[in-house]
């Protein structure tokens, strides 16, 4: 496979980390989590399905396409968003369906990151999240919105019934990314902290709740809007704005496993937090490791969180100096796992990974701290053979950026499954960076990835050329074919190499393409089935017309026009070059499209034009 990465969750928490958010839980206890960036379904225009990674298959779903939401990539720090369009004849929504594991718990811990649209009225009530029929029914369980309260555009829950409604103070501006969480603690009734709403980390309200338990309902859940109040124009519910992500916990979360996940949500989206920004490396000037953040903690001996693995294919655990009010946050910079081509590592050490983490271990305040000894866990089961004594963890000591000047460490235990061990490690202080190195790259490669591919129209046929970098266990190359993005056919099929250390050239040529725009992509295939995409070439041959349109400006920055020169434009799509379809708002009027793509990255798409005359496709630019 060109890469591996490794995804985490539904592993029992006695035995592996916590693989929930931040590092927080397992799927036991989180019950939905929903992430715009893994598993979203776009069939056409909207989304269809946002997938559940909790591992309890809480998928959010909507068939009806004008009801359906809009993925926007590049939505808040690169990462993309879910937008909720606040059309009041058809309201965006999706619904996951009743089941046990929404409902009968003690204890409810939310989080949502969010911004809203130009247009929110204070006096319409805009849902996030809600399980219940409508407000005088009798199934009236949780609901999670802002609505007016007082001048103010104001967070409020209910967690059974209307009659013990929290609010906060402080209103909610446009375009302003929020991370808002609550909790609710049933086991103490009428509690002034039953019921607590949180923005960016800070308690801004709290409340007594008389119900002890989340009842036993059959509604469903709905995302994006306040179920029950579905009127037209102005007296509606429907969010109206951009969710990256929502998780729900059926617990109530304590104060570190909290401020662990807001750490890793606000690192994640580019924020700071109000309180306990623990977490500064996601900062630009530190190099920005925004990814996969987990960490752990202690508050006290009741409040304390000592083990997790999160997202990532790294797990901290046993802690053995962990005081109250110390922390432990790592992420990393997203840099390929791969050694090909990567030097600054130590002598007799002949590969390391590109990606890096960088750590900070420090109490509430921010100040440098101790937590003793900790073992570090890499799960390799994804990447091939690996030997346990070649492997070596870099830790830049010294923090001048630099791996050569520093003594690797041995003495990796393999715990079986892929899983592999450096136990009582002291060598982690604040703010240095560490990677994972090996002393044999033909034993332990560790994995790397396609380095090169090319397409190039020459007399006729389309020449095309990669390169690997190493292989592992590659039966053969599949060399796809498309003139629209949607149908694929294989065309050549070229024998890998099994097992290579050494960098690898293959070429292919097609000789009959078709004519106008062709696009290529490479198919690769294990031994064992298993098979890897490459990003797409486009290549002209240059042999039919396409239909006439123009696109103003080139480049583009926050909107484009496209302009028919061939009859009424009838469709619009936008893909990256890697083939997958880009949702943006999208207006045609007659001869012109209006193109909203503020939510785009800068960077190269393909834009596909279909007018009465036939469908091209040609390659344009944000700035």
């Amino acid at each position: 496979m060109w890469r591996s990465t490794l995804l985490c969750c539904c592993i029992s928490v006695n035995t592996l980390a916590q693989t929930g958010p931040g590092g927080v839980g397992n799927s036991t206890t989180n019950f939905l989590w929903l992430s715009a960036e893994h598993d979203v379904t776009v069939p056409s225009v909207g989304v269809s399905r946002w997938g559940d990674r909790s591992g309890n298959g809480n998928h959010a779903l909507q068939a009806t396409a004008n009801r359906q939401p809009l993925l926007t990539p590049g939505s808040f720090n690169g990462y993309p968003a879910i937008t909720f369009d606040n059309d009041p004849a058809a309201a965006d929504l999706l619904t996951i369906a009743d089941n046990a594991t929404l409902e009968g718990m003690n204890g409810l811990t939310g989080f949502a990151v969010f911004d809203l649209a130009a247009g929110t009225a204070l006096a319409a009530p805009r849902g996030i999240l809600s399980k219940r029929v409508d407000p005088g029914a009798a199934q009236n369980a949780y609901a999670w919105f802002l609505w007016q309260s007082g001048s103010n555009l104001a967070q409020h829950l209910d967690i059974v019934g209307t009659g013990n409604r929290i609010s906060s103070p402080g209103s909610h501006a446009i375009n302003t990314v929020y991370i808002n969480s609550f909790t609710y603690h049933g086991a103490t009734p009428t509690n002034s902290q039953d019921q607590v709403l949180l923005t960016g980390n800070t308690a801004v309200a709290n409340g007594a709740e008389t119900s002890t338990s989340i009842p036993n309902y059959t509604s469903n859940l709905h995302i994006g809007q306040l179920y029950g109040h579905t009127g037209a124009a102005g007296n509606t519910t429907r969010f109206n704005g951009r969710i990256a992500e929502i998780i729900l916990f059926n617990t109530t979360l304590t104060s570190v496993p909290r401020t662990i996940i807001h750490n890793y949500l606000a690192a994640k989206y580019g924020r700071t937090l109000a309180s306990l920004d623990l977490y500064i490396q996601d900062e630009e000037l530190n190099g920005n490791f925004d990814h996969d953040v987990a960490g752990i903690g202690r508050a006290s001996s009741t409040d304390l969180h000592d083990d997790a693995q999160g997202t990532g294919l790294l797990r901290i655990n046993n802690p053995s100096d962990l005081n109250n009010n110390e922390y432990l946050v790592w992420g990393h910079d997203n840099g390929i796992l791969g050694a090909w081509g990567v030097g600054d590592r130590p002598s007799g050490v002949e590969g390391r990974w590109d990606r890096t983490w960088r750590i900070n271990e420090v109490n509430a305040s921010g100040t440098a701290v101790n937590v003793g000894a900790v073992d570090m866990t890499f799960d390799l089961s994804t990447f091939g053979p690996v030997t346990a004594s070649h492997l070596r963890l870099l830790v830049d000591s010294d923090n001048d950026g630099n791996f050569a000047d520093e003594t690797p460490l041995s003495g990796a235990t393999d715990l079986g499954s892929g899983r592999y061990r450096f136990s009582g490690v002291t060598a982690l202080t604040n703010g240095v960076r560490f990677t994972l190195g090996t002393t044999d790259l033909s034993a332990t490669p560790l994995p790397v990835e396609l380095v090169a591919f090319n397409a190039e129209a020459l007399a006729g046929s389309v020449h095309l050329n990669w390169t690997t970098a190493s292989e592992q266990d590659n039966a053969y190359f599949t060399v796809e074919r498309s003139t629209d993005l949607t149908t694929w056919e294989g065309t050549i099929e070229v024998p890998g190499a099994g097992t290579s250390h050494q960098p690898l050239s293959y070429a292919a040529i097609d000789r009959t393409p078709h004519p106008g725009t062709n696009y290529y992509r490479l198919r690769q295939t294990d031994h064992n089935g298993t098979t890897s995409l490459s990003d797409l070439r486009a290549v002209d041959t240059g042999h039919a017309v396409e239909p006439g349109w123009t696109i103003q400006p080139m480049p583009f920055a926050h909107e484009a026009q496209v302009i028919s020169g061939s009859g009424p434009l009838l469709e619009i799509a936008v893909h990256t070059l890697s083939g997958q379809r880009v949702a943006l708002p999208v207006r045609i009027l007659d001869g012109l499209a209006l193109l909203d793509t503020d939510a785009l990255l800068r960077g190269t798409y393909l834009l596909s034009v279909t007018t009465s005359a036939g469908r091209s496709t040609r390659r344009v630019v944000k700035e």
